[in-house]
């Protein structure tokens, strides 16, 4: 269950009770792992227990950044940096995600202003990693046809165009403002009601194309990747990446 299926099963009363601001914003919280279900006093048993079934926290363990940690502690990340797009400075490598400047340290710590989740440290890690110095093809794919994407087509679709779908189809002003804020640009000449171009990571670009529906067909969002995404990302990454951009967005809109 993701933030926006969970939401839908909320008062949206927006009563503060739960020690959110906002329905949404708990719905977030209970996602990303940093608040519980039962914080919300207006759930009834039955729905708590649905809910509780239902509800998928992001099983990451500290273990994993630790070892991630570790294995970029031993890379020469100012020689990745280029492969990366990163910028270096005396401490680390800077790097832009989802419009936010994280510093990537030599000793494989992530900082940056406020709190970092823990799924992103290790998309960054991960990143760093992977890439491999390879130049954009300027060629715009569906996830299917990256490597391995047909495996997980299912989860992409699941955290991602559904949920910014729905975000679309909840408040249109709203959900542009919200990718606009996060550095996207507004792309002509697509097959699409609207367009935009996004860097998830100075490497991954994504093409957000929003159909608006009419009486034949309901309104969809499709995200494209340029073909070398999984270059730098393998496709499970690239869910967690996207599932991030949908937390993000709503974290703007809420």
């Amino acid at each position: 269950m993701n933030t926006i299926e969970l939401y839908k099963e909320l008062p949206k009363t927006n009563c503060a009770d739960c020690g959110q601001k906002t329905c949404m914003a708990f719905s977030i919280a209970v996602v990303k792992g940093s608040a519980a279900l039962h914080t919300c006093p207006h759930l009834d048993k039955h729905t708590l227990d649905k809910l509780s079934v239902s509800v998928v926290k992001l099983d990451v363990t500290e273990a994993m950044f630790d070892k991630l940690k570790e294995e970029t502690g031993k890379l020469d990340i100012k020689k990745a940096s280029s492969a990366t797009g990163a910028i270096v400075t005396g401490d680390g490598i800077i790097v832009k995600c989802l419009g936010r400047d994280y510093t990537v340290k030599y000793d494989g710590s992530v900082e940056s202003d406020g709190v970092v989740s823990l799924w992103i440290k290790i998309l960054l890690l991960i990143y760093i990693k992977t890439a491999d110095a390879s130049e954009l093809a300027n060629d715009w794919v569906s996830f299917d046809r990256l490597r391995m994407g047909t495996v997980k087509i299912g989860a992409f679709k699941k955290e991602c165009e559904i949920p910014l779908t729905d975000m679309f189809i909840r408040d249109y002003t709203v959900a542009t403002a919200s990718i606009t804020s996060l550095g996207a640009i507004e792309v002509a000449g697509q097959p699409s009601t609207a367009a935009w171009k996004l860097c998830l990571l100075p490497k991954i670009p994504i093409l957000i194309l929003y159909w608006q529906g009419d009486e034949e067909f309901p309104p969809e969002v499709k995200v494209l990747f340029d073909s070398t995404a999984d270059r730098y990302l393998d496709v499970e990454s690239l869910v967690f990446l996207l599932r991030e951009l949908t937390i993000t967005l709503g974290e703007c809109s809420s």
